[in-house]
């Protein structure tokens, strides 16, 4: 339950909360097998709003759960928190063509901002499948990737700055700094300054223990994105075009932590992204396989090609889609009944370079 006098002082500040028994119950769940009923949902209006919910969370000790559009497949949106669901109001967005950038704030839905950024030829490299619903604050906190991943990367690559709000109430915007800045950031009290001294701990002290025992992949969504305060990476995306990750030298960005953390190290107010160029031209290639496995093992071949996506798909999932009305249709462009199909995308500025 949460505490009368915590109810009290959030009405007073005019935020929208709600403990009644049907909410909790519809927040209790997300796209995971998982339920666990919450303390309550916030539906902060504006960025003043949030504040107050996180100032007086910190202050009486109220554990927060910011959440999205709640599309997370291992139960990362619900938990025995005040759920704070960002996807109703805050929802703005700008794109700055001349920078190639996008600020949005967190509830701002991907698939709209891509939308909008085509106008200029221009989207987010990271494309998950959900991005026609999920949040932006949530596409950070997860570090979402997509079929694009071995050209554009995560999320975390593309991660410029983030505008928080901390555990202790406080106000903080994450960037590329100096690591002189960083030094100096961290001499002080709060959770930031507590933040750059634990930063600057690992890019001096323990730079050569997480390259010793660091997962060797580039795409991984567990944990906090400590190799990029180095910055370094095991490996990279095989058509990612530059150094990775990406990087300044004399500089260090906070921001990539934000990246997979779940809502853990603070909410997101705003977040300003990296757009990318958008491709003239696409070109899909379909290949058939006898089994997954086959499938699986020609992916090093056909990665010889270069192309921007390689996609699975089982010989079971077609059967089944082809089995529903719904998506039979969507399903009909591939003949036969193979076992797996590989689906290569092709992208580039003239179309018969890429035939």
């Amino acid at each position: 339950m949460l505490p009368a006098d915590f109810l009290h002082e959030l009405r007073r500040a005019g935020v929208d909360v709600r403990t009644d028994p049907a909410t909790r119950l519809l927040y209790s769940t997300d796209a995971s097998i998982y339920q666990i009923e919450p303390l309550g949902a916030a539906f902060p209006r504006n960025a003043e709003e949030l504040a107050a919910v996180v100032e007086l969370a910190a202050a009486r000790g109220v554990p927060l759960l910011p959440r999205g559009a709640g599309s997370s497949l291992a139960g990362q949106a619900v938990g025995a928190a005040l759920v704070l669901d960002l996807s109703r109001h805050l929802t703005a967005f700008s794109i700055d063509p001349e920078s190639r950038t996008a600020t949005a704030q967190p509830g701002a839905v991907l698939g709209a901002l891509n939308r909008t950024a085509a106008h200029y030829g221009l989207h987010f490299g990271p494309d998950p499948a959900s991005a026609d619903r999920a949040t932006i604050g949530g596409v950070v906190g997860n570090n979402a990737s997509g079929a694009h991943s071995i050209r554009y990367g995560m999320t975390a690559d593309h991660l410029l700055a983030v505008d928080v709000l901390l555990a202790d109430g406080r106000t903080a915007r994450f960037q590329r700094v100096s690591l002189a800045q960083a030094r100096r950031k961290a001499q002080g009290e709060g959770v930031e300054a507590a933040l750059y001294r634990f930063a600057l701990e690992v890019h001096t002290r323990h730079a050569e223990t997480i390259r010793r025992n660091w997962p060797h992949v580039w795409r991984r969504a567990s944990g906090y994105n400590l190799n990029y305060l180095l910055p370094w990476s095991p490996a990279a995306p095989p058509r990612w075009e530059a150094a990775y990750p990406p990087h300044n030298p004399g500089s260090i960005n906070l921001a990539p932590l934000f990246a997979g953390s779940e809502g853990t190290l603070g909410v997101i107010r705003s977040a300003t992204l990296a757009l990318v160029e958008r491709p003239q031209h696409t070109l899909l290639a379909l290949l058939r396989y006898p089994s997954a496995a086959a499938a699986c093992d020609d992916v090093p071949r056909v990665m010889e090609y270069a192309p921007a996506a390689v996609e699975l798909l089982p010989g079971d999932l077609l059967r089944r889609a082809a089995a529903i009305p719904a998506y039979a249709r969507l399903a009909a462009f591939i003949p036969g009944d193979p076992e797996a199909v590989l689906l290569l995308e092709f992208s580039g500025q003239t179309r018969p370079a890429l035939r």
